[in-house]
């Protein structure tokens, strides 16, 4: 068996009952299994007691009335029944725990040495009903089943129209043979199998381990990330596709290549388990593999991507989007920030006659040279257009005072963060450069490519009261999925549309901006942030 997985299992000495699998960790919680006792008699009947309508047509018809069969003193009868059925090899019975707390039961029953089969039978609560926490639970028992027990097929009973648990076993590699028509009454029931040799290939990535996994490099090094660093750097220029996540923004020998990720986790080709703080480049706030954001990509996908029209989606994400951002009138989506912030330099340059450009001195706006040639890496870009980009100190209004003083009136547009994780604006400072603005007839721009949706779902603007003629958003707008947007005041935006008598600017047109995964994906984000707002869980945990 892959030393992998045995650090997954502790054994205790005793009998087969005695075997506790994991611990591991999904979504943040700790999920085990580990042997049924009597002394779990209270919990137990407290958890299963209001699950009658679900668990009371799984079980065997019985005589007795629902309280009886979920008291304290059934639970103790249970309990001897699966010892004594675990030492005749005959099943192998776990409850399912997370965070220490009973959340449902999980067992190999009618298991069969001689055939090497077994029948899996799993159950969770409904408090507790999320498929990463019962696929992990069910992970960990079919690599102890292959593993130590040595079975060469599994099977599971599943209600016809049960869809979650078909979701879930058939994730784990299961597959649907047929219908068990009289295996319980008054339902029809499917039968679902896997065989040892049919199994997903394990990856050492599949089970993140508590312990030393947790631990960043987790003690098992870094040997298969360097050499897949190696061959990314042959393939790729600089070894990754966006500068930001290439190796030199890592320790020397210490840049993992990730290959999954779990909520705040992530996973390297080595195994090792890592808390991700950067989450996509700032552009996951709810986690890796949010299912409500999954489910709407999803139903999306089914209908079909790329259209020669706008959809109705269309309509709906603008709707949403102009909701939240009371300081834009209308918005155009794209697929990245680069896009975003170089339609509203174009859009500025129309408007005002203009050509040069005021950056705050923070790290990055655009990937086009209107940018690029204000920074060091500048090779490619004609110096023409390099001396069209001026540097302003953020917090400090002299210096763009200076910007101004120094061009006359060739600034078209003033583009910054109106704040970083590192620097807060100081009071007075966003209104000051608002008025300097105003004063010189130049546009000001926000970049709230992270502020938007982390600082508040309406962006930095709301937060700090200053209204920007133009805004460019991204990143987190679609929890890991591409979109950005251009938003701004509607007499300047028209002058991108088909109602205005002026020179018509090319603002945005790209053919995958209105797909409809990331529409769909960025309007799921805005109804999770009526449940759950994100960006105050994060101040608070920052704070913390």
């Amino acid at each position: 068996m892959p030393g992998l997985i045995r650090q997954a299992l502790r054994f205790r000495v005793g009998m087969p009952s005695s075997i506790t699998l994991g611990p591991v960790v999904t979504r943040g919680k700790v999920v085990e299994l580990r042997p049924p006792v009597t002394a779990d008699a209270a919990e137990w009947s407290r958890l299963v007691r209001p699950e009658r309508a679900r668990l009371e047509p799984r079980w065997p018809e019985s005589d007795l009335d629902w309280p009886t069969r979920t008291s304290e003193a059934a639970w103790r009868d249970r309990c001897a029944e699966f010892r004594g059925l675990a030492r005749a090899g005959a099943a192998l019975p776990f409850l399912i725990t997370v965070d220490g707390e009973i959340a449902g039961e999980l067992r190999l029953d009618r298991i069969d040495r001689d055939r090497g089969s077994a029948e899996v039978q799993v159950w969770i609560s409904q408090e507790r009903e999320r498929a990463s926490i019962a696929a992990s639970a069910l992970r960990l028992l079919l690599h102890h089943a292959f593993g130590e027990h040595e079975l060469r097929r599994l099977t599971a009973a599943i209600a016809a129209g049960d869809h979650g648990a078909a979701a879930l076993f058939g994730r784990a590699g299961f597959r649907r043979e047929g219908i068990l028509r009289a295996y319980r009454k008054n339902t029809d029931y499917e039968l679902w199998s896997l065989l040892a040799t049919d199994r997903p290939e394990e990856s050492i990535s599949d089970l993140p381990m508590v312990s030393a996994m947790d631990v960043p490099g987790g003690g098992r090094g870094f040997e298969r990330s360097s050499a897949l660093q190696r061959r990314l750097h042959e393939l790729v220029p600089g070894g990754a596709h966006t500068y930001a996540r290439g190796s030199d923004q890592y320790p020397e020998h210490m840049a993992p290549v990730l290959v999954r990720g779990d909520g705040c986790r992530v996973w390297d080709a080595d195994g090792n388990c890592f808390i991700e703080y950067g989450m996509g480049l700032r552009s996951v706030t709810l986690g890796h593999g949010y299912r409500p954001v999954l489910d709407a990509v999803h139903k999306a996908l089914a209908d079909g991507v790329n259209f020669s029209r706008p959809t109705e989606l269309e309509v709906a994400a603008a709707e949403d989007f102009l909701r939240l951002v009371p300081g834009a009138d209308m918005v155009k989506f794209a697929k990245n920030g680069s896009d975003a912030t170089t339609a509203a330099i174009r859009l500025a340059r129309a408007v005002t006659g203009r050509d040069m450009i005021a950056v705050a001195d923070q790290p990055f706006f655009s990937a086009d040279d209107w940018f690029i040639g204000a920074v060091e890496m500048n090779a490619g870009v004609p110096e023409a257009t390099r001396d069209q980009t001026v540097r302003f100190q953020f917090n400090d209004l002299d210096s763009l005072r200076l910007r101004f003083a120094e061009n006359g009136n060739q600034i078209a547009c003033v583009v910054m963060e109106a704040a970083t994780a590192l620097a807060e604006p100081e009071p007075g400072f966003l209104e000051g450069v608002r008025a300097l603005c105003d004063a010189h007839g130049s546009l000001l721009v926000f970049d709230e490519m992270i502020t938007g949706f982390r600082w508040s779902a309406s962006g930095a603007q709301s937060v700090y009261g200053v209204r920007p003629d133009l805004s460019c958003w991204g990143k987190a707008m679609g929890n890991g999925f591409p979109i950005s947007a251009l938003a701004g005041r509607r007499d300047l935006m028209e002058l991108g549309g088909l109602r205005t008598d002026s020179p018509r600017v090319f603002l945005l047109s790209t053919t995958h901006g209105p797909e409809t995964v990331s529409l769909a994906a960025f309007r799921a984000v805005v109804k999770a942030y009526t449940v759950t707002p994100a960006p105050g869980v994060v101040l608070t945990s920052g704070q913390g």
